[in-house]
């Protein structure tokens, strides 16, 4: 992993241009082995994201026991959403120009298993390597076979 060194001054433009509320396209962010794809978007929209995404997976855990309406639903899920966002920003919406915010993004570590979530930041020096070039996939093929254990008594 790279964590030494300069920063792609394009890559450091692609942030900027996204802190400037640039509409961009996908990019893809190799930091290691794992891959993470998604659309670069300003440290405000990262926070906003973030904090409606939590407001919306509270909404659900209160949906099934609290007895109230929708509106007090929301309004306790948006207040518990800010606490959280109060928490873990610096208390303001500055630009971060040394990290990628990437909103909706996917994480693809290594294995089968990828993740969906709704904004993530990836630290600029992290990375290995990127592009924003059209790409295709190509899905892992997998032959039939499997893992033989062979017992002598």
């Amino acid at each position: 992993m790279h964590t030494s060194g300069s920063i792609d001054p394009h890559l450091q433009s692609v942030v900027e241009a996204a802190e400037s509320d640039e509409r961009l396209q996908r990019i893809v962010v190799v930091c290691g082995s794992t891959v993470y794809v998604g659309i670069p978007v300003s440290t405000r929209k990262f926070l906003f994201q973030t904090r409606d995404a939590f407001a919306e997976e509270v909404k659900k855990e209160m949906a099934p026991t609290w007895k109230t309406s929708r509106q007090e639903k929301e309004r306790l899920a948006a207040e518990r959403a800010n606490d959280l966002i109060a928490a873990i920003s610096p208390g303001d919406q500055a630009a971060t120009p040394e990290l990628l915010s990437l909103s909706p993004a996917t994480v693809h570590p290594p294995g089968l298993t990828s993740y969906e979530v709704p904004a993530l930041r990836i630290h600029l020096r992290q990375v290995d390597a990127w592009w924003i070039a059209p790409f295709r996939d190509h899905q892992a093929k997998f032959r039939g076979g499997g893992v033989g254990v062979g017992m002598e008594f």
